[in-house]
């Protein structure tokens, strides 16, 4: 008998000691929005003439993809989802496209006729 008073005892105190975060009071929910910017970064080493693979990142409708090829030569040829080539760069300055629908954009770096490799670090921004 002792025992079961005193766990009784152990049981109410518990129970009145409950936590203010397990309340059941409703609590507005605040949802910020946020704009998430994603980054990463691809490396390439290109003898002369040669062509790297075909990049595809899926973008969805209104984001934004901005692309800074650094390097001593880097072209690189931009094709939307249908495989239709877009535009041709050959500068260090970062270029921002705009996805007019849900779906891939292609990009694929190209090295020009020199005698050495070409190093091409292209960083890529999804916003």
């Amino acid at each position: 008998m002792k025992k079961l008073l005193m766990s009784l005892s152990v049981l109410v105190a518990l129970a009145t000691a409950a936590p203010a975060y397990a309340s059941t009071a409703p609590v507005d929910a605040v949802n910020p929005e946020v704009q998430q910017t994603q980054k990463f970064v691809k490396y390439f080493a290109l003898r002369p003439n040669e062509l790297s693979s075909l990049e595809g990142i899926y973008l969805k409708k209104g984001q934004q993809l901005t692309v800074y090829a650094q390097g001593s030569y880097s072209y690189f040829s931009v094709y939307d989802s249908s495989n239709h080539l877009g535009t041709f760069f050959n500068s260090n300055v970062g270029r921002i496209f705009t996805a007019t629908e849900d779906g891939y954009l292609y990009l694929q770096f190209a090295a020009p006729s020199t005698y050495t490799i070409n190093h091409i670090t292209a960083t890529y921004f999804i916003n």
